[in-house]
């Protein structure tokens, strides 16, 4: 027996899905690599109170690559056979979030390096964007 074919969608339907699965992703694992991170280099009592070391900022980066990766990739899949439109919404999406405190001013990340803010931001960007071409890459290899 073979299966019927799915239904056909509205429009809107798969690049919302696709777009909400991708910042699920994302913050998912940014989430998980962020503590883990503070984990194995955040310790004592005072350790939100002065600099962050450099294996934590590092850490943190790492997790917003990830994640930013596998969200993109992630839409990039859910929207395949569309543009990749969806993306670049989920890029600016998560760029914005980054980016927008350190726009505010000193203080949003008081205990981060002054450079730690936009390059967040930036790996973000990438990342989603980078996950998503490769996603289509590997679409069109095994289409080909």
């Amino acid at each position: 027996m073979t299966n019927p074919p799915a239904p056909p969608t509205s429009q809107a339907v798969r690049p919302a899905i696709g777009l909400l699965a991708g910042i699920g992703v994302a913050l998912l694992l940014i989430a998980v690599g962020t503590v883990v991170a503070g984990v194995f280099t955040l310790h004592g009592a005072d350790a939100l109170t002065k600099p962050f070391p450099a294996g934590y900022v590092w850490g943190k980066l790492a997790a917003a690559a990830v994640g930013a990766l596998a969200g993109g990739f992630t839409t990039s899949r859910i929207t395949a056979g569309r543009s990749l439109f969806t993306v670049v919404v989920l890029a600016l999406i998560l760029f914005v979030a980054a980016a927008g405190p350190a726009v505010r001013g000193a203080g949003a990340f008081p205990n981060d390096p002054t450079w730690f803010p936009l390059t967040l931001a930036a790996v973000e960007l990438l990342g989603v964007l980078v996950g998503g071409a490769v996603e289509r890459a590997l679409e069109s290899r095994g289409a080909a």
